[in-house]
């Protein structure tokens, strides 16, 4: 008997956030993944109104930190993490099946390393998925890939503001 490992369960969940960023935001984003993922970006969004991009690291879960249900663990590994990209770390927490969207959070890199705990390897965020917690993820907290796409539109349309 086999079961989806680690790795494929990555995968699948970056199919759906890729998948579900197009239809959240009608069309308007368009991700696309690179033929290796040395650096840790798993997708590239471009944003066809303004024409820019971002980065976007994708971490899935799809269940909570076992002794604290409501707490999701994310680890970015130190060895492909960047903080001065002008991108973003997407925490998903999936449903237990891994095939829809239950909770996100959208942190641009900058950000990150301030809002986590560390070790030598990792940076490492443990938000709250309760909708109504007030930890300090709860700015980035999205309720799914809608909230993901209307907030990367935001950005877009901030740095095309910006640059104009």
């Amino acid at each position: 008997m086999y079961a989806v490992t680690a790795t494929q369960k990555g995968a699948i969940g970056e199919s759906i956030v890729a998948i579900q960023l197009i239809v959240e935001s009608g069309g308007r984003l368009s991700p696309f993944e690179p033929l290796a993922d040395d650096d840790g970006i798993d997708l590239l969004i471009y944003d066809k109104q303004t024409g820019y991009s971002a980065p976007l690291q994708v971490k899935t879960r799809t269940g909570t930190v076992k002794r604290h249900p409501n707490i999701v663990h994310f680890q970015v590994r130190r060895a492909t993490f960047d903080p001065s990209v002008d991108g973003f770390v997407l925490g998903v927490l999936l449903d237990p099946e891994g095939t829809g969207v239950v909770r996100a959070w959208l942190v641009p890199m900058e950000d990150l390393p301030g809002l986590s705990g560390s070790n030598e390897r990792s940076l490492v965020i443990r938000p709250s998925m309760k909708l109504d917690s007030q930890d300090k993820f709860t700015p980035y907290r999205c309720e799914g890939i809608g909230g993901v796409a209307r907030r990367m539109c935001e950005h877009f349309d901030r740095y095309s503001q910006e640059r104009h």
